[in-house]
């Protein structure tokens, strides 16, 4: 686990995982940098990272790269922009917008975004995820632990992120701007996905990378 947790760290440079971070740290920028929406964030691609190498889903298609990147968008914009759904609006979707703001709605709309766009996942294989890709469809809750070490290892960059929301304790009015921001990117990348420019995203991001 120690090691798979390294090679996860060290691997964060890699451009090929940027398919889980990007989306997952837009969403946790969104969501205005709460600890309940990081800890929703890791815990979701923690689960995700594991449906991924017991190859639970299989590997994703267009439909459902489109599909999970249409649900992005709602969750960065539910996160980020909740005046769209609290203001000059019917009390049912009023209702909508308080409950997307709860800490509850922040972590779970950050963990299921986290789930989601795991299986967008174009791994570059080191020794240790090689050999939990090899054994995980074989012997899921053999290769549990190391997983876990790993999917932890390249979720830094999202801990630190809270880490620095609450180092620098932004006031309520620039944390609301910079959730625009969040959420305007999440949107964006929500629609390059739907274009079916995924795969083109990341070879180009990889060729940028050499």
């Amino acid at each position: 686990m120690i090691n798979a947790f390294v090679e996860g760290v060290r691997s964060i440079v890699e451009v090929c995982h940027l398919a889980i971070l990007a989306p997952v740290a837009l969403t946790i920028v969104a969501a205005r940098g709460r600890w309940q929406a990081v800890a929703g964030a890791v815990f979701g691609v923690l689960l995700g990272g594991w449906f991924f190498v017991t190859n639970r889903f299989g590997v994703i298609t267009e439909t459902g790269l489109r599909i999970t990147a249409a649900l992005l968008i709602v969750a960065v914009v539910m996160l980020g922009v909740p005046d769209l759904l609290q203001r000059d609006h019917p009390p049912w979707l009023k209702g909508i917008g308080d409950r997307g703001q709860s800490r509850t709605a922040a972590a779970g709309i950050s963990a299921a975004v986290g789930v989601m766009v795991a299986q967008w996942w174009r791994p570059c294989v080191g020794v240790e995820l090689g050999s939990i890709l090899t054994g995980a469809p074989r012997e899921p809750w053999g290769q549990l632990f190391p997983t876990i070490g790993f999917m932890f290892g390249i979720s830094t960059p999202l801990i630190l992120i809270g880490l620095i929301y609450a180092a620098l304790n932004p006031s309520v009015g620039l944390s609301t701007k910079i959730g625009w921001v969040g959420s305007g990117l999440g949107v964006l990348l929500g629609v390059s996905v739907i274009a079916g420019q995924h795969g083109e995203i990341v070879s180009r991001l990889f060729r940028w990378s050499q």
